[in-house]
């Protein structure tokens, strides 16, 4: 019908997931959309490299990763990739990664402050470490 299928599909690619599941049940179509979070809780907190494997980030998800180990303004973000368009940077790029748990608003409670900065989770610290170990092999 329309594009919301596919739509589902690449944003979850996008953001590192695995694609949903669709189920023709009774006629009914039943989606299951796993939760970022427990793929890692499967391995203890640790990341192997089957969950690695799966998180397909972007270069641009990646350079914010690095840049967020400090605290970062969606401004500072952009400015280093080059970005222009703030809706677009947002829902591309820091979306995938807050919804995956890699990444954290600083003031969770006002997300359009003024003063709203971004910072590294534990599991993005994690993701980030697993990936810098691999790239130096």
């Amino acid at each position: 019908m329309g594009t919301g299928i596919h739509d589902m599909i690449e944003r979850c690619r996008e953001a590192g997931l695995p694609e949903p599941e669709f189920k023709l049940t009774d006629g009914l179509v039943t989606v299951i959309r796993r939760k970022p979070g427990k793929a890692f809780e499967a391995g203890g907190g640790k990341i192997g490299p089957e969950v690695s494997t799966r998180l397909a980030l972007s270069r641009h998800q990646v350079q914010i990763l690095h840049n967020c180990l400090e605290e970062r303004a969606i401004a500072d973000l952009m400015e280093i990739e080059g970005r222009s368009d703030r809706t677009k940077f947002r829902n591309q790029v820091l979306r995938p990664l807050l919804d995956a748990g890699f990444i954290e608003m600083t003031i969770p409670d006002k997300p359009t402050s003024s003063r709203q900065k971004y910072r590294l989770t534990e599991t993005g610290k994690q993701v980030l470490k697993q990936m810098d170990t691999e790239a130096e092999k």
